[in-house]
């Protein structure tokens, strides 16, 4: 394959920043990459080579790596496994005017999901999306997950960054080995937990909802409910299920749980 410059920008071409207001792009990126649950897939046609774009749920790995869902049949899937490259753009909706909000694109290449790491990414894509069981089971199933290799944040009118590295995004797994061993046992009894998920709830700004943990990492975990996703980060790095108990302690849940 040819090889290629994963820009997404000239880089030559300098933002102004005397007409950028300030913000923190490194936080704004992560927490908006961190809660969307769907994001604009766009691979290249293997015929015309015309960029072919759709939708697709958005499940992200506990060291920030994208992955998503593909039916082998499907046209997205089919283009990937002739040309790996992908973009992922992920918008904070709700809003009337969608160029008033935060804004992430996303380049690199997707690949297959190794056997080996199937049944926990399905198992944390279920977690997620709760009505998928209605299609991972199907035997054309495919997960693939995509090496970033540039993104660019817009985050809102005059906020734009392209400070921003693949590195921003990802979150370091080394000397966790307990907490990233015990993730299910750990998310199944905080999800088992009223007075936990009522202090997580209430640390993700008291959003009503049927609240779950999705995914939990040494940054900090992920909750779903129907139609909506919250990230909570942690104020400092977690390693192990003493530092998460202390954490959930910290925020006015139970001292043990489960």
């Amino acid at each position: 394959m040819t090889t290629h410059t994963p820009v997404i920008t000239p880089r030559d071409i300098p933002i102004d920043t005397s007409l950028a207001a300030p913000f923190d792009a490194r936080i704004a990126a992560r927490d908006l990459f961190r809660s969307s649950r769907v994001a604009a897939l766009a691979t290249l046609d293997r015929d015309s080579g015309y960029p072919y774009s759709t939708f697709t749920n958005l499940s992200i790995e506990p060291d920030g790596t994208p992955l998503f869902y593909a039916a082998g049949v499907s046209l997205h899937a089919r283009n990937l496994l002739a040309d790996p490259r992908v973009s992922l753009s992920i918008a904070q909706t709700g809003g009337l005017d969608v160029l008033n909000e935060r804004r992430l694109t996303l380049v690199g290449t997707a690949h297959p999901l190794p056997p080996d790491m199937l049944d926990r990414a399905r198992e944390r894509y279920r977690r997620r999306f709760p009505k998928s069981a209605a299609y991972l089971g199907l035997r054309d199933t495919r997960m693939f997950r995509v090496a970033v290799e540039g993104l660019h944040l817009n985050g809102g009118p005059a906020r734009n960054t392209d400070d921003l590295t693949p590195a921003d995004l990802r979150t370091e797994l080394a000397s966790a080995e307990d907490l990233c061993r015990h993730e299910v046992d750990e998310i199944r009894r905080i999800n088992d937990s009223r007075p936990a998920l009522a202090a997580l709830s209430a640390r993700a700004g008291g959003v009503r909802g049927k609240w779950r943990v999705t995914s939990l990492d040494p940054d900090g975990l992920d909750l779903a409910a129907e139609g909506a996703a919250r990230r909570i980060w942690f104020p400092s790095r977690i390693i192990d299920r003493p530092g998460l108990h202390a954490f959930i302690a910290s925020i006015g849940g139970p001292t043990s749980y489960g």
